[in-house]
């Protein structure tokens, strides 16, 4: 398997995990009450917390739906993913570093548990995703000579069969 199949198939997998997130959109708002008490007694689940729960499962399931494009065609949206990549890293690493700084340890219930493997998940997804980029970089970036354009410049060719090739200019 080459980097850029592993690339493909990693957005793939953290596609379909996140793409699970639709389901938290459309459960009765009882079922979603539930929950809130179950991981916190004693909130109240009104209007603000129903709200935020809803919008963060549809992030979660957006952040799928973009994965899953661009696994399709990981040269043409490289830098997006790079993007991702990066972005998430950094993301979950504040995250965690924020949990165990900002949650006093009487209060680090199951849920902050859930909550801290929920982000080293995350973590070590970006991780891999940013090793498959640099591995992948190599091949798609052009060879560096004076005046060679940008990393992910190029544009599709059309082949005598019908079908399209990435080309990048060279040097």
């Amino acid at each position: 398997m080459t980097a850029e199949n592993g690339l493909k198939w990693l957005l793939r997998l953290m596609a379909l995990s996140t793409c699970l997130a639709l389901i938290g959109i459309v459960i009765p708002p009882s079922w979603l009450a539930w929950f809130v008490q179950k991981a916190q007694p004693g909130t109240p689940n009104g209007i603000l917390t129903n709200y935020l729960f809803r919008m963060l499962m549809l992030m979660y399931a957006w952040a799928g739906l973009q994965g899953w494009i661009y696994s399709g065609d990981v040269r043409r949206y490289i830098v997006l993913i790079w993007i991702i990549g990066v972005g998430s890293l950094v993301a979950a690493a504040v995250g965690v570093a924020l949990l165990f700084v900002m949650v006093p340890q009487d209060q680090q219930t199951w849920f902050f548990w859930i909550v801290f493997i929920d982000f080293a998940e995350g973590f070590v997804q970006a991780v891999l995703l940013v090793v498959l980029l640099f591995l992948v970089r190599r091949k798609l970036s052009p060879a560096p000579c004076l005046g060679a354009p940008g990393f992910g410049e190029g544009r599709h060719v059309p082949c005598s069969n019908g079908a399209s090739k990435w080309q990048t200019p060279s040097c």
